[in-house]
């Protein structure tokens, strides 16, 4: 289960950073120079639906966080550093 929570993580973060580079810029030049047919790849409404997606893969990987950080505590159990080097201390 942490091995799959760990990978969708991953996927997630990839997809979230992708989505948020196609967004175009409040200052696009692009239009200005004659690319502004670029903009529109994903039809009239494309910043709703970057947008929109943003803050579902954004959405998405906070849960993921949470129940990465759930399974992890009790996958990983008592395998803090904080805690190893307690124990060494001790020894």
């Amino acid at each position: 289960m942490f091995t799959l929570l760990l990978i969708a993580h991953a996927i997630l973060a990839i997809l979230l950073v992708v989505v948020v580079l196609i967004q175009p810029g409040k200052g696009d030049i692009s239009s200005l120079m004659g690319g502004g047919s670029a903009s529109s790849a994903f039809g009239a409404d494309t910043a709703s639906v970057l947008t929109k997606t943003t803050a579902i893969l954004g959405a998405l990987f906070i849960l993921n966080s949470i129940f990465l950080s759930i399974v992890g505590s009790k996958y990983l159990g008592n395998s803090s550093v904080i805690n190893k080097v307690k124990m060494e201390q001790r020894q």
